[in-house]
């Protein structure tokens, strides 16, 4: 893969990553979160650059797969045969890659999580400029959900929301919602509001 500095317009032949096995290389987690396996150094000018491609993070024992599709088009099909009892998504863009690698990871239905999100963006917006709202952790101690709210300015903030109001949408979810197996979807704040005005029309 050519890739062309935006500083000095010079050319990288980068080697793409495009498969990420966590189950037999564990040091590629850390690289993901931080976006280390997409930094390129520019060897004309010495900056660095963040190489945008399709990547395909498959997590064995946690039975996951995310599949970063940042092209134009239909995603792949999946061509894996059999991944009974696998959740597969596929995102656009580095930032939510790595949140759906964390909100999977630690066992969570993201499609509850995303319902949350949408809950947690609709209060932030009636006082701040957000343009993205993404998940960081679960609090051990208390069960709640941590968000980081990036807003216009550059700025960050960080909110939460109640483990019991993600479990109660996590039954809700898991009862009435259909996902469908076998295939990667698109599970983000747009299917979320699609969701929840189901979920109200089913209440």
């Amino acid at each position: 893969m050519i890739i062309t500095c935006p500083h000095c317009q010079g050319e990288t032949d980068y080697k793409v990553l495009d498969h990420i096995n966590i189950d037999r290389d564990p040091a590629l987690r850390a690289k993901v979160q931080d976006l280390s396996c997409f930094r390129v150094t520019c060897p004309n000018c010495g900056e660095t650059m963040l190489a945008v491609h399709p990547c395909l993070y498959h997590d064995m024992s946690g039975q996951f797969m995310v599949w970063l599709w940042p092209e134009e088009g239909a995603v792949p099909r999946a061509a894996f045969d059999p991944l009974a009892g696998y959740t597969l998504r596929v995102v656009d863009s580095m930032n939510a890659f790595r949140e759906k690698v964390n909100i999977l990871e630690r066992g969570l239905d993201d499609r509850a999580v995303e319902i949350l999100k949408l809950l947690l963006f609709t209060q932030l917006d009636r006082d701040l400029d957000v343009v993205e709202l993404l998940y960081h952790e679960l609090d051990e101690r208390t069960g709640d959900l941590r968000f980081v709210a990036v807003l216009s300015d550059g700025a960050e903030q960080y909110a939460a929301m109640p483990g019991a109001a993600y479990q109660r949408l996590r039954e809700d979810v898991q009862t009435y919602l259909y996902t469908p197996g076998g295939e990667f979807s698109r599970i983000d704040m747009t299917w979320a509001h699609e969701a929840l005005g189901l979920l109200h029309e089913l209440g």
